[in-house]
């Protein structure tokens, strides 16, 4: 899998700052930590996290663009192998 921390955290950055204001303040408010913080410290929480402070679809649609931006940067992925990363401790090192 190609997916690393450092390439999530480049992802955010690379999302509209609107999108990335909104995610990180319901973030903020349900867990008292900013999503950039759980990117880099639990990316195997990620999905869980965005589902509980934007609800499923709006996890989804994340996915999705998190999907694309990767097929982008020579990184092929499923969602179903990403949603797996993003919710697996075990497949982080």
């Amino acid at each position: 899998m190609c997916v690393s921390k450092d390439l999530l955290a480049k992802f955010y950055g690379s999302l509209d700052f609107s999108l990335r204001t909104m995610i990180h303040y319901r973030v903020l408010s349900i867990y008292g930590k900013p999503f950039d913080q759980v990117l880099i410290e639990e990316p195997w929480r990620v999905y869980d996290v965005l589902v509980k402070a934007m609800g499923r679809h709006n996890a989804d649609m994340f996915l999705n663009i998190l999907k694309n931006w990767l097929e982008k940067n020579q990184c092929n992925v499923s969602l179903d192998e990403l949603k797996k990363f993003l919710t697996s401790r075990d497949r982080w090192p």
